[in-house]
């Protein structure tokens, strides 16, 4: 994920994703949001150690708790890049657009460490329950339109939805992770977690749509169990008497 750099520094209010647009070809300083950012090179060996910065709050191991919540974070950016480079309907498309955007939001919470909550409430935007209210009107538009299997879904129908599918579960990765921060006092905003849970949702709900009537997804099959019968038993043979 990208780091806010000067303009945090300053106190500018943005969202994280606005520095992420800097053009990294250009060897000038670029203007963004009215700021001149001097191009700096993306190696500062300063990880070389083992231990990584922090929004706000300091340094610490790259194997922290807050690293490992947000570093799976950014992994969902990613693998829903993948999907969305495969997805060609257009409102699928944008929705996932602004989806990896609000994860930035998202991985900026989880990389603030809670007695510097302040700190980030001032120069970023923070996860709201507007974040997870579109989410869940998204969830039932398409729960509406998109018929569901009445088992277990096999990822794979359309290589599309499969992308879906593995950004899903990293997502559901990261939750786990929060939940952890949670149980640490390290989550200082809950609707992190409501959003991240309520996401995996979506995007079950997008790669089903994905697959949509053309594909007919695989299904696990559900056994229905029925008891079995009690064993007969064959009844003793009658002794003739003699006369």
């Amino acid at each position: 994920m990208v780091p806010p750099g000067r303009a945090a520094a300053i106190g500018v209010r943005q969202s994280p994703q606005g520095l992420a647009a800097l053009d990294a070809g250009s060897a000038v300083p670029r203007r963004c949001l009215g700021i001149i950012i001097a191009r700096k090179s993306i190696v500062t060996k300063t990880g070389d150690g083992g231990e990584t910065g922090l929004l706000y709050g300091g340094r610490v191991a790259k194997t922290d708790p807050r690293t490992e919540a947000y570093g799976a974070v950014d992994e969902a950016i990613s693998t829903l890049g993948a999907a969305r480079a495969l997805v060609k309907d257009r409102g699928r498309h944008a929705i996932i657009l602004r989806v990896q955007s609000e994860l930035f939001t998202v991985g900026a919470e989880l990389a603030t460490d809670a007695a510097e909550y302040h700190k980030l409430e001032q120069h970023f935007m923070i996860v709201t329950t507007d974040f997870t209210g579109r989410i869940e009107r998204e969830i039932i538009d398409l729960e509406r339109r998109v018929p569901l299997p009445d088992a277990f879904v096999i990822p794979g129908g359309t290589a599309a939805a499969a992308a879906l599918d593995v950004a899903r579960a990293v997502l559901r990765r990261a939750e786990r992770r929060i939940v952890g921060l949670q149980q640490g006092g390290q989550l200082r905003n809950p609707e992190v977690l409501r959003y991240t849970n309520r996401l995996s949702d979506l995007l079950f709900m997008l790669a089903r749509a994905e697959e949509g009537t053309a594909v007919k997804p695989l299904t696990g099959r559900r056994l229905a169990r029925t008891p079995a019968a009690p064993a007969r038993t064959r009844p003793a043979p009658r002794r003739r008497s003699r006369a």
